[in-house]
């Protein structure tokens, strides 16, 4: 429906009132005459109005002469009117056309580079591997290879997994995921043991291949042995059988972290006066317009980006960037300490958090409170969790 409205206003139509006593005859020669009539409404008996095309409406005459109907034109539409109103006007044309080409040109380079998916690496950092390999504002995009750039930034950026790059628009999207760290690999056609990366007390073990070290409740400490890849033979104690280990040993463990409980905390309170830093972006160059001397003497900065876009993709090099400045008065407030407590431990949670790898399985959590050598109050908390802590070792020959 939407491809044969846009094909008719290329084409032009019109809008017209036929009036006369003989409406259904019109209509039905029309018809045998392969004229094509939209959207017939009927106002009166004698009277009527429809939508024909330009070359249709030109072969009404005859046909309204036959039946003896009036046919006079509403309304024009399409195409074809729209450039006879300014084809006496050279210069908007010409302006026009000068905006089409313009328009092209800006939209063939890259202004923008999008990075998205990581967390512990900066985008600053990919995007400077972009620009030493030549992809930064400015650039054509088609001499941009998405693929032969995504293989380069794997390889010279640590800790990558996958980096996808795409062109849209004239925005390039570089999609990352970051790698885990995992220890190094050993062959299974090396013989190894198993060993504890952390201290622990084992709950359960899972041998497939090996000779247990150790028991379910035992206390264990960091590289001590779990799972030997050395299997006594009997009568032969000095030359046991060496195998890869293969195995599962579940652990508790726990991780610990501290915070000191303040009764007195300082808080920051917009008073709400503001300054505005105003900056003209073109291209790649920024030109100062409206710039006020920030004399606050505690502020928050706030900075908005407004870039020409048309979508999400198509973003034009033409912006502007706003600096605010947020006056804040400092002020120290007492607070209750219960209320002290309760922040000290969630910051302290926040940070154990931190600390626990994953996959592993939180099982408890444990907060206490107690008395500093100065007599300050500490908020201890411990997260206790179960997670595998055999990592292979291999077996020295």
């Amino acid at each position: 429906m939407l491809l044969f409205r846009l094909w008719n206003y290329i084409r032009g139509y019109v809008i017209i009132v036929v009036e006369g006593y003989f409406l259904e005859k019109f209509v039905n020669i029309c018809t045998r005459r392969q004229i094509l009539l939209l959207d017939i409404k009927r106002q009166k008996n004698s009277k009527m109005t429809l939508k024909v095309s330009i070359k249709g409406f030109r072969m009404l005459k005859p046909i309204a002469k036959k039946t003896g109907c009036r046919v006079k034109i509403l309304k024009k539409h399409g195409l074809p009117f729209l450039i006879n109103r300014y084809k006496s006007r050279k210069t908007f044309l010409l302006g026009a056309a000068l905006f089409i080409v313009l328009f092209y040109i800006m939209t063939s380079f890259v202004w923008t580079i999008e990075v998205t998916g990581n967390k512990k690496i900066e985008s600053q950092i990919i995007i400077e591997r972009l620009t030493f390999m030549g992809v930064r504002p400015g650039v054509l995009k088609y001499r941009v290879n998405p693929e032969k750039i995504a293989d380069r930034i794997i390889m010279d950026v640590d800790g990558l997994s996958y980096v996808n790059v795409m062109v849209r628009g004239t925005k390039i999207k570089v999609e990352v995921a970051e790698g885990v760290d995992v220890p190094p690999m050993v062959p299974l056609s090396e013989p190894c043991d198993i060993v504890a990366k952390k201290d622990g007390v084992i709950k359960s073990i899972i041998v497939k291949a090996g000779q247990v070290a150790v028991e379910e409740g035992d206390t264990v400490k960091k590289g001590q042995l779990l799972v030997s890849g050395n299997i006594p033979i009997k009568n032969m104690e000095d030359s046991p059988r060496k195998v890869h280990a293969i195995g599962r040993v579940m652990a508790r463990t726990w991780y610990e972290t501290t915070q000191p409980v303040e009764l007195r905390v300082v808080e920051k309170i917009r008073t709400g006066q503001k300054k505005d830093n105003i900056s003209l972006v073109l291209f790649s160059k920024k030109i100062d317009l409206f710039s006020e001397k920030v004399d606050y003497s505690d502020y928050d900065r706030v900075e908005t980006e407004k870039f020409l876009s048309i979508g999400e993709n198509l973003v034009l090099p033409f912006g502007a960037v706003i600096e605010t400045y947020y006056e804040n008065d400092i002020t120290e407030a007492e607070v209750s300490l219960e209320e002290a407590k309760e922040n000290a431990a969630s910051v302290a949670y926040r940070k154990a958090l931190e600390d626990v790898p994953e996959g592993a399985q939180i099982i408890d959590r444990r907060i206490e409170f107690v008395e500093g050598e100065n007599g300050d109050i500490i908020a201890d908390v411990i997260i206790e969790c179960l997670e595998d802590i055999g990592v292979k070792k291999e077996i020295e020959r």
